[in-house]
């Protein structure tokens, strides 16, 4: 009988571990009309635009992405000719909590990011970027209760490390 119980015992530990799995990122930037590198010297952002073309708004998202990016904008996109960036969101999964602990789960923001010139209107360049996130358990629901502002933090540091070569990361 105490076999029995120790085992039963030895398992709640393993069974816990399972439910307090973590968490994985990941980010992809692809061009769709690749800037100069001239070009992306002299880009200066001025303004953000982000606008939803998924089929649920969230303004929440579009308020938390359109913060973010102004914010990494002012700190790589400082060249000297005047930009505006638009932003349209492609795809966004929220997030299932009670998925999450048990099977898992991912979020993820999708969406084309391209660089006005305004003095001419002409596109300087264009990009798709795609940022993910997978968890599973309690901590991995616990990070991501934040998705909208973890995963426009993230779309705004991936675009300027990859377009303009600058990580926040290290600058912080």
């Amino acid at each position: 009988m105490l076999l029995m119980k120790t085992s039963g015992f030895l398992r709640f530990p393993a069974a816990f571990a399972v439910l307090a799995l973590s968490a994985c990122a990941a980010s992809d930037v692809s061009s769709i009309k690749a800037a100069s590198e001239a070009d992306i010297d002299a880009i200066r952002v001025t303004s953000v635009a982000v606008t939803m073309e998924t089929p649920k708004p969230n303004p929440a998202l579009e308020a938390a992405l359109k913060e973010q990016l102004e914010k990494a904008m002012q700190r790589c996109a400082d060249g000297d000719v005047d930009h505006r960036l638009d932003v349209a969101v492609t795809d966004f999964e929220e997030q299932d909590v009670g998925k999450s602990i048990f099977l898992g789960d991912e979020i993820e923001l999708e969406g084309r990011a391209e660089f006005v010139n305004l003095a001419n209107g002409d596109q300087t360049g264009a990009y798709y970027l795609e940022n993910s996130f997978s968890w599973g358990g309690f901590i991995g629901a616990a990070m991501m209760s934040d998705a909208e502002i973890s995963l426009s933090k993230d779309f705004a540091k991936n675009l300027c490390k990859e377009v303009f070569g600058v990580d926040l990361e290290e600058e912080e």
